[in-house]
């Protein structure tokens, strides 16, 4: 599955390699050309897509596994129950306060269970980051995922600045041609390099983890370490 994930990715990528060379053109061409502008600032979004891309696809990678696996709600690591009860606690949420307890009671009861653990396919544990670093840190303490979420710590700000600079964008409170004329080709060539890099280091690390055996399960003597 993430084998077909990092050839879009990448098919991606190069996309927007190609179009920066066509804008690097462009500029030289006419200078300060307004269309080059906004073709800069549109850049952010496409850089934006292929990551948010990576991520919603690395978790579908990780819930199929789950189900894969067979696995006991009774070994299933204790964070990763709350996707695999979403439907339960949903209903304790939205329920009335009459069935508030008894939900409790079927809920805490069905986690000590040896019922088969099925996540819903689709289900993604949005945390109100809207895909900023605690996205990330959500999903790696969700399903266990060891190491870091990104391969340099300064790439934390990187996804800041794709995501922020997306919005703004997508939301209209700023133009494309006003956000690219900010920066350089130079400066979107590093920022393509930097979203291919985070994009590698996701998919290599779900990748690694999904390889392991203790993955996602909860040892009797404390959690499972799926890698050192």
């Amino acid at each position: 599955m993430l084998a077909a994930v990092s050839a879009e990715a990448l098919d991606r990528i190069a996309a927007a390699r190609s179009l920066l060379r066509s804008i690097d053109a462009r500029e030289q061409a006419t200078p300060g050309d307004d269309a080059s502008r906004s073709a800069k600032g549109m850049l952010f979004v496409q850089n934006y897509a292929v990551y948010e891309y990576v991520v919603v696809e690395s978790v579908r990678t990780l819930v199929a596994n789950v189900n894969a696996r067979s696995l006991t709600f009774a070994s299933t690591r204790p964070e990763l129950l709350g996707m695999a009860l979403d439907a339960e606690f949903k209903s304790i949420i939205d329920g009335s306060p009459k069935k508030t307890w008894d939900g409790r009671s079927l809920l805490l009861g069905k986690a000590r269970s040896a019922d088969p653990v099925a996540i819903r396919e689709g289900l993604f544990p949005k945390d109100g980051t809207h895909f900023r670093p605690g996205q990330l840190e959500t999903i790696w303490n969700l399903f266990g995922v060891p190491g870091p979420i990104v391969p340099a710590e300064r790439l934390r700000g990187h996804i800041e600045e794709i995501v922020n600079t997306r919005n703004r964008i997508a939301h209209g409170s700023d133009a494309p041609a006003r956000v690219g004329g900010a920066f350089s080709v130079a400066d979107l060539k590093k920022r393509i390099d930097d979203t291919e890099a985070v994009c590698a280091h996701i998919m290599l690390s779900v990748a690694a983890y999904v390889d392991n055996a203790l993955a996602f399960t909860w040892a009797e003597e404390g959690r499972a370490t799926a890698l050192p």
